[in-house]
C-alpha cells in the first residue's frame, strides 16, 4: 500500500473541502446570521485545511499505485468529507443534538440519499439549508471526479480512482484525458443545473430555493428547504419540471457527451436508456390507473404518478404527495424502483439499469442453457457482447448486496418493529433514495430511530453510493498489512 501517496491526496481533499465551506460562509455573511452561525464553519474550514496541508505534506505522489489505493482513497475520502462535513451541523445543534445526528445528515448529503435527522428544516439558518443541499451537488457526479476536473494533473492514478468511484459495472473514458472527462463531464452537470435553476425561477421560486432544489436534483439528492418538500410549492409547474430534470439526471453522462459531441443518433441509442425510459413510462401508467380513483382531477394525478416514479427511480426523493397512503399495488410498484435506480454513471442511486439488463438476460440464459446443455448462449449489451469477467462481476455484486441487506436489516429490525417499515428504511438507504414507506414514510424522518440503526444506516448509504468494495477494502485485515509505523 502506497501510503504517501495516499496521505497526499486526501490531504489535498481536505484543503478542497475547506475552500468549498467558504461558499456556505458567504451565505451566513449575506443573511446576517451572526458570529455563531458564522463560526460553525469557520472552525471546520481551520480544521480541514489544517489537517489537509499536514497530510499532503507528510505524503508523496510518486511510487507505485494500483486499484487498491485507489479504493482505499475514495472510501476515506468520502468518510472524511463527511466526518469534517459534519461540523457545522453539530455546532448548529438546534436540530442535530449530537454528532451521530449531525453525521448522519451529513453522509445522507454527500451520498446524496436525502434521508433526514432534522425535524423542522425550516428552523434551520440559510447557511447550513445550503450546505446540506450544497453537498449533493459535491457528491453527485462524485468528490474525487470533481477534484480530477480542477486538477491539472492526469496520469494513470487518476484512471483508477475514477474507475474506483464512478458508478456502474463497468467503466470507460469518453475523452483520452481523465481530466478532460472530469471536466467535460462536470460542465455537462453543471449546465444542466444551471438550466433547472432558470426554469424553476419562472416557477415563481425565489433565488435561494431554485438554486436548493436544483442542486438537489442534479445530485438525485432531495434535501430541501421545505417540511413538506415540494408540496409546499402545490404548483403543477414545478413538479413536472422537477419530474422532467429528475429523470434526465438519472440518465448516464456519457449519453450527453455523444449526443452533444458525435451525434444524438450515437448517444441516444443505448439499450440501458430505452430499458429506463420504459421501466418510468410503464410505471408511472400502472401507478396512475391504481390511484386515478383517490383523485378528482386527472391532470393532477397524473403529475403526482409521474412525479413519484420519478423521484423514487431516479433516488431523488422529493415528494409532491404522501406516496405511503396509495394503494399495496402502487407502493410495491415504488419498492422495486428504489432497487432498480438509475443508469449507470448518473447522480442516481440503485442498483442501476445496466446491471439488472445483465442479471435478466443472464438468468433467461441460463433457463435455456438449462433446457438444451449444449446450447451455446452469448449474452450482448448495446450490441456488443458481454465478456464473462463482467458478467461474473454483476452476480458477486448483487450477491454481496443482498447478503449486506440483510445484515442491516437485521440492525434496524433491533429498533424497528413494523417489516415495512425496517425493509424500506434499509431499501431507502443502502439505494441512495431518501424517504421510506411506513413509520419513516415520505413526510417522516428518521429523527426517532435508535443510535446503532443510524450507524448501520450511514454504512448503508456509503456502501450504496461507492457500490461495496471500497468500503469493504476497509473492513478487510490484509488492506493493513505492513502498514505499522507508516502512517
Amino acid at each position: 500500500m502506497n501510503t504517501e501517496f495516499i496521505k497526499c491526496t486526501i490531504g489535498k481533499l481536505f484543503i478542497i473541502l475547506s475552500a468549498l465551506m467558504l461558499v456556505p460562509l458567504c451565505i451566513s455573511f449575506l443573511y446576517r446570521e451572526g458570529m455563531t452561525h458564522m463560526l460553525s464553519f469557520i472552525i471546520p474550514i481551520v480544521i480541514s485545511f489544517t489537517l489537509g496541508k499536514f497530510l499532503e505534506k507528510r505524503g508523496d505522489n510518486t511510487g507505485d499505485f494500483y486499484l487498491k489505493e485507489a479504493m482505499f482513497i475514495v472510501a476515506m475520502g468520502w468518510i472524511g468529507f463527511s466526518l469534517l462535513g459534519a461540523f457545522p451541523l453539530m455546532l448548529t445543534p438546534m436540530e442535530y443534538p449530537t454528532y451521530i445526528d449531525a453525521l448522519f445528515e451529513m453522509v445522507s448529503g454527500f451520498t446524496t440519499t436525502g434521508a433526514s435527522v432534522a425535524r423542522s428544516v425550516e428552523i434551520l439558518p440559510h447557511s447550513i439549508i445550503f450546505w446540506r443541499s450544497m453537498s449533493h451537488l459535491i457528491g453527485g457526479m462524485g468528490i474525487l471526479v470533481f477534484t480530477l476536473a480542477i486538477l491539472p494533473k492526469t496520469n494513470r492514478h487518476s484512471s483508477l480512482i475514477m474507475q474506483a468511484e464512478v458508478p456502474g459495472p463497468t467503466f470507460g473514458k469518453i475523452t483520452s484525458k481523465l481530466s478532460d472527462t472530469a471536466r467535460v463531464l462536470y460542465t455537462i452537470y453543471l449546465i444542466m443545473t444551471l438550466i433547472t435553476m432558470i426554469l424553476l425561477l419562472f416557477g415563481g421560486m425565489d433565488l435561494f430555493d431554485a438554486s436548493i432544489y436544483a442542486m438537489s436534483t442534479a445530485a438525485t439528492g432531495g434535501f430541501g428547504n421545505r417540511d413538506i418538500s415540494i408540496g409546499f410549492y402545490d404548483s403543477r409547474y414545478i413538479e413536472i419540471v422537477l419530474s422532467v430534470a429528475m429523470v434526465a439526471f438519472g440518465v448516464n453522462f456519457n449519453v450527453y457527451y455523444y449526443s452533444i459531441y458525435r451525434s444524438v443518433k450515437e448517444g441516444a441509442d443505448s439499450e440501458e436508456l430505452r430499458w429506463y425510459l420504459a421501466i418510468v413510462v410503464i410505471s408511472t401508467l400502472l401507478i396512475f390507473l391504481n390511484i386515478r380513483t383517490m383523485y378528482d382531477d386527472t391532470s393532477y394525478t397524473f403529475s403526482n404518478s409521474l412525479f413519484a416514479v420519478a423521484s423514487v427511480m431516479t433516488t431523488t426523493g422529493f415528494v409532491s404527495a404522501d406516496f405511503g397512503t396509495w394503494p399495496l399495488f402502487s407502493r410495491l410498484i415504488l419498492v422495486l424502483l428504489m432497487f432498480i435506480g438509475g443508469c449507470a454513471g448518473s447522480t442516481a442511486g440503485g442498483l442501476k439499469v445496466s446491471r439488472i439488463i445483465i442479471l435478466v438476460k443472464r438468468s433467461f440464459n441460463q433457463i435455456r442453457e438449462s433446457q438444451n446443455p449444449k446450447r451455446i448462449t452469448i449474452n450482448r449489451l448495446d450490441s456488443k457482447k458481454l465478456d464473462e469477467d463482467t458478467e461474473a462481476s454483476v452476480s458477486k455484486y448483487f450477491s454481496l448486496y443482498v447478503l449486506l441487506f440483510m445484515i442491516f436489516l437485521f440492525i434496524v429490525a433491533l429498533d424497528v418493529d413494523d417489516f415495512q417499515t425496517a425493509f424500506t428504511t434499509v431499501a431507502t438507504t443502502i439505494n441512495n433514495v431518501g424517504p421510506g414507506i411506513g413509520e419513516f414514510g415520505p413526510i417522516a424522518n428518521f429523527a426517532a430511530i435508535g443510535n446503532l440503526s443510524k450507524v448501520a444506516l450511514i454504512f448503508a448509504m456509503f456502501i450504496g453510493r461507492l457500490e461495496i468494495f471500497p468500503i469493504l477494502l476497509l473492513f478487510t485485515p490484509s488492506t493493513y498489512k505492513n502498514l505499522r509505523g507508516k502512517i
